[in-house]
């Protein structure tokens, strides 16, 4: 009988061992798995977080682009306001040169018409009208006559001269209008140009950014999608596994770290000095040289022994109804996967590795695979909770 029972006995840890042993399997399987999504997930949000400053830094460029976009535009109306203040004075101006051409060909015509009777009726029938005067008087006035006709033809001729002059004038002037109208449509069309350019690459630019963006963004919800359905196994792995091994193993926890008792971060949530994310500090973190010794916190199973992304070298111990330890960022592991561990004992010595920004121990608290904050449960070398 007494053999029975001790076989029985037997039989009964055995399968509790190797139960503990396959759910311990599955869980570190899940929770490397979990890591890695989450380094994946935060490695994303950090991106994103860099594209959205990007765009904000950026903002004032864009403001800029819409300025100088305005600028050109007003630009642009400005050279078509002068085109069309260029063309009224072309036309204006064609209209007084036609209407000086006209008065300098009829004065002109009056004139040859004048010289051609002078010259047909010669000279001595002027003079023959001054000879013939009967009277002082009327000689006297018929010199005036004659006199008045000499200057009339100068005066006309004068006139003639000024004419020409107003064409030439006219015609400089007809000249310049048109080589303003000419750059006036050359800087209009430099600046349609530039307009284009402006506006193709502020669209191209935002529509960039904001591609990227709303890529990252697919990601990270994909990389939830995977942790929520991870975190749901955990819960039930860890649930199966606290009816093979349903009792917490007992007793006040160690701290960790004895001589070092200073804490650089708390549970609590912060922004992450590595990826730069909001988001929950899952343990604590004790600064202290490479080499330190960090202990185990309590008697436990090791379920979990080796490197992960952020967590660097590290070490999980099972305790027992649903009650786990997590040791991170080790220079140097100590114990090996399934051992078993008494309080105390070095599991590993402390460093650097992972997703850290100096030498630390990062202890964390889990109960059925949630974090919790680990001070309520131990006790510093000064008897502080």
């Amino acid at each position: 009988m007494k053999r029975f029972l001790r076989i029985l006995i037997i039989v009964t840890l055995l399968i509790s061992t190797l139960g503990v042993s396959t759910f311990a399997a599955e869980l570190l399987d899940l929770q490397e798995q979990q890591t890695q999504v989450q380094a994946n997930q935060d490695m994303a949000t950090s991106q994103l977080q860099a594209v959205q400053e990007e765009l904000t830094e950026n903002l004032q460029q864009i403001q800029e682009l819409n300025t100088n976009i305005t600028q050109y535009e007003t630009e642009i109306n400005d050279y078509n306001t002068q085109i069309v203040t260029l063309q009224d004075d072309i036309t204006k101006t064609e209209e007084e040169l036609k209407k000086a051409e006209d008065n300098y060909n009829s004065q002109k015509k009056l004139l040859d018409d004048r010289l051609i009777t002078m010259y047909q009726a010669g000279t001595t029938e002027y003079l023959d009208v001054v000879l013939s005067s009967k009277t002082i008087t009327e000689f006297l006035s018929n010199y005036y006559l004659l006199s008045i006709l000499a200057d009339s033809n100068v005066d006309f001729l004068d006139t003639i001269e000024e004419q020409k002059q107003i064409i030439e004038d006219e015609k400089k002037k007809l000249e310049e209008q048109k080589k303003q109208i000419d750059t006036a449509k050359e800087e209009k069309e430099k600046a349609s140009i530039i307009l284009q350019n402006t506006k193709v690459m502020k669209d191209t630019y935002t529509s960039q950014l904001t591609d990227q963006e709303k890529q990252i963004q697919s990601e990270i919800d994909a990389y939830q999608a995977q942790l929520n359905q991870l975190e749901a196994e955990i819960q039930e792995i860890t649930a199966d596994s606290i009816i093979i091994n349903p009792n917490y193993i007992g007793g006040e926890m160690l701290w960790p770290v004895p001589g070092y008792t200073k804490l650089s971060s708390t549970f609590k949530m912060r922004v992450h000095p590595i990826t730069g994310v909001y988001k929950l500090h899952s343990g604590i973190d004790i600064p202290a040289p490479t080499g330190t010794n960090f202990l185990a916190a309590n008697d436990g199973v090791v379920v979990k022994a080796g490197y992960n992304t952020a967590y660097g070298n590290m070490v999980m111990i099972d305790h027992g109804g649903g009650v786990s330890t997590l040791y991170a960022h080790g220079d140097k592991i100590m114990v090996t996967l399934g051992q078993t561990v008494k309080k105390g004992e070095v599991v590993l010595q402390i460093g650097e590795t992972g997703y850290a920004t100096g030498p630390h121990a990062h202890f964390e608290v889990r109960i059925n695979g949630t974090p919790v904050d680990p001070l309520p449960y131990v006790t510093n070398q000064n008897g502080v909770n």
